[in-house]
């Protein structure tokens, strides 16, 4: 087994610092009006954003370390960088045209991102498109594998875990969205 070296913990904490250490230093600089929910509000942007996304990327990153290469590997990374990258530009599209939006302290008004909203926008489409690249390269590689070692299962199935805790995040604040 290719032993992954320090690049996970360095990718864990640059998706740490880029994602939540982020959001949380703009949140001081600019905090939420009393009448608009902030960062801490979110599920997903705390914990989320502050847990499970560094600890999938990071443990995605071991994965595709510890896995042989491929021949395809450039090019599903790239094909699913530019797929995850353009869902999330769609999304960011959708809530910026939105009529009605759920307002926060990212879009405080329809159409309108404050610093905070422009900057989570960037970090989300850099974010999807790496995520969905790592993704498609960690499991392209694990189907090629003769024999999966342990320590590669148990980043996938860390990585999975991470993903499925995201989703979970992200659900409870849509819940939290839809009642009164």
């Amino acid at each position: 087994m290719k032993v992954p070296g320090k690049a996970p913990l360095w990718v864990a904490g640059a998706t740490l610092a880029a994602g939540f250490g982020e959001l949380f230093a703009l949140s001081l600089l600019q905090p939420a009006p009393a009448h608009l929910p902030g960062l801490w509000d979110f599920a997903s942007a705390t914990w989320g954003d502050g847990l499970a996304l560094p600890l999938m990327a990071g443990s995605l990153t071991y994965a595709v370390r510890a896995l042989p290469p491929s021949r395809r590997d450039a090019v599903l990374a790239a094909v699913a960088g530019l797929a995850g990258g353009g869902l999330g530009v769609a999304t960011q599209v959708s809530w910026l045209s939105a009529d009605t939006p759920r307002l926060n302290w990212t879009l405080p008004q329809p159409h309108h991102f404050t610093a905070a909203g422009w900057y989570h926008a960037a970090f989300l489409v850099a974010v999807s498109a790496v995520l969905a690249a790592l993704w498609t390269v960690a499991l392209w590689r694990a189907a090629l594998a003769v024999q999966l070692e342990k320590r590669a299962e148990g980043a996938l199935a860390t990585a999975l875990a991470a993903g499925v805790s995201f989703v979970v995040f992200l659900a409870l604040d849509a819940h939290r969205a839809v009642l009164p």
